[in-house]
């Protein structure tokens, strides 16, 4: 167990980070939903309900933190101990919204505690990484949350900070999401076999037809609802709010059909196959280190 945690890529703080995340939302769309509804009048606030709500959010984020330390440990000690402090923060923050309910006290703690972290967060991040890039990108999201946080008045801030989360939330599944996907074996991928010109045609073929699309069917008024549809196509999704009726549409759609089914065919074959040399090729390098005089060995 030990051993697992302590792996950057490990599996238990990879799905316990996805796993909270996810559960963040039910929680915080329900807190949005109430919190808009009394803000209405259409119905009294429940102290009680609110206060749950709020501690499954902080709750939730926590436990992202928490398994976000451990899964980014090998990286960065620094990394590790900023975010378990974040986890002990939010964790402690919904346990006091659940402790001394939902009033004026308790929400402010929260707020207080919600943008203190996430200004550090950023803070640290562009003394982690002094970067021009992620310098100017770190300042601008300091901004934009200085900037919401002034624009903010007493009774929305508790609404904005759901908001917050709800993103954070899904950033989190976004990030944790591409961090299993080697970037280097796609962009080797891309550029030794001819992954990038059939993804390039299909491309093309999509525009293309979603222009054409627009003037021959009633039922595509844009070249944005020409694109979804073409999308839906190729995907073999087909969502069914949008339907060809002309003889040029139903014959466009069926060529773009056999078109993707066949580019989907292609690239699947062509990065197993990658995967597959990329593989023997590692087998034989570790055969000849392990073994560099060959048969004469023996």
């Amino acid at each position: 167990m030990n051993d697992l945690l302590r792996r950057g890529q490990g599996k238990i703080p990879f799905i316990g980070e996805m796993l909270f995340s996810i559960l963040a939302f039910p929680a915080t769309f329900s807190f949005i939903e109430e919190w808009l509804q009394v803000s209405k009048g259409t119905q009294s606030a429940d102290a009680p309900n609110m206060a749950l709500l709020l501690c499954a959010m902080y709750v939730c984020l926590g436990f992202v933190n928490l398994f976000r330390a451990f899964r980014l440990r090998a990286k960065s000690r620094s990394t590790f101990v900023v975010h378990l402090v974040y986890a002990g923060v939010f964790v402690a923050c919904g346990i006091l919204a659940e402790v001394l309910g939902y009033n004026d006290t308790t929400q402010t703690v929260l707020v207080v505690a919600f943008w203190a972290c996430m200004l550090s967060d950023r803070v640290l991040a562009i003394l982690h990484r002094r970067r021009p890039l992620n310098i100017v990108l770190n300042a601008l999201a300091i901004l934009l949350l200085v900037l919401l946080l002034s624009s903010a008045d007493d009774g929305s801030s508790m609404l904005l900070v759901s908001l917050m989360i709800t993103l954070t939330a899904l950033t989190s599944i976004f990030a944790g999401m591409f961090s299993q996907i080697r970037i280097d074996v796609l962009k080797d991928i891309l550029r030794e076999t001819y992954a990038f010109e059939i993804i390039f045609g299909l491309l093309i073929a999509m525009l293309a037809f979603s222009f054409v699309l627009k003037y021959y069917e009633d039922a595509i008024h844009t070249f944005w609802d020409g694109l979804w549809y073409c999308f839906a196509i190729v995907t073999t999704i087909g969502f069914g709010d949008i339907t060809a009726t002309t003889a040029i549409g139903r014959g466009l759609s069926i060529i773009l059909g056999v078109y993707g089914i066949i580019v989907v065919a292609l690239i699947t074959s062509i990065i197993v196959n990658y995967y597959g040399e990329m593989k023997k090729s590692n087998n034989e390098k570790a055969i000849k280190t392990n073994n560099p005089d060959g048969d004469n060995a023996n």
